[in-house]
């Protein structure tokens, strides 16, 4: 009446109930603490998540401000050169027309000088010419040569 697989299958069924009865209460609790700690590190990894995305959001504010501010300082340095080119042109401009002025008016000046000495030479000859004509001596000669370069020097 009683074959081997019946009692086969009672010690089978007394072995699960002993496992379910002892080890089940225990792979439960490992089971359950092994969900709470994958539901706690899935919050974690959520809260990290939010965290990481603020940061980025933050860091791309970040990032935008200071494209803004690089975008400003060289448009500022641009504006600060050109002022500074239109600076030097107009001072490089202003040595170059003191420089002309002052070599016209060097040149004016030497003309001058030029035409003086030019004139005193042709009165000093035609004095001279004057005096050999008039058969003056040396003293006389002189004199008026030296009177007539005077008053010819003060016209002038």
């Amino acid at each position: 009446m009683f074959n081997e697989k019946f009692w086969l299958a009672i010690a089978f069924l007394g072995f699960i109930t002993l496992i379910a009865k002892y080890v089940g209460p225990k792979i439960t609790k490992a089971l359950d603490a092994k969900s709470k700690k994958i539901a706690e590190e899935i919050l974690a990894a959520k809260e990290l998540k939010e965290k990481a995305a603020k940061l980025l959001e933050r860091a791309e504010k970040y990032y935008q401000e200071s494209e803004r501010f690089a975008q400003k300082l060289v448009k500022d340095a641009e504006a600060e050169s050109e002022k500074f080119v239109a600076e030097a042109k107009q001072l490089l401009e202003d040595e170059v027309n003191k420089k002309t002025a002052a070599s016209l008016a060097r040149i004016k000046l030497e003309e001058e000088s030029a035409i003086r000495e030019m004139k005193i030479k042709i009165v000093a000859n035609a004095m001279e010419k004057f005096s050999v004509s008039l058969n003056l001596d040396q003293k006389n000669h002189e004199e008026l040569v030296g009177k007539a370069v005077k008053e010819f020097g003060e016209k002038l």
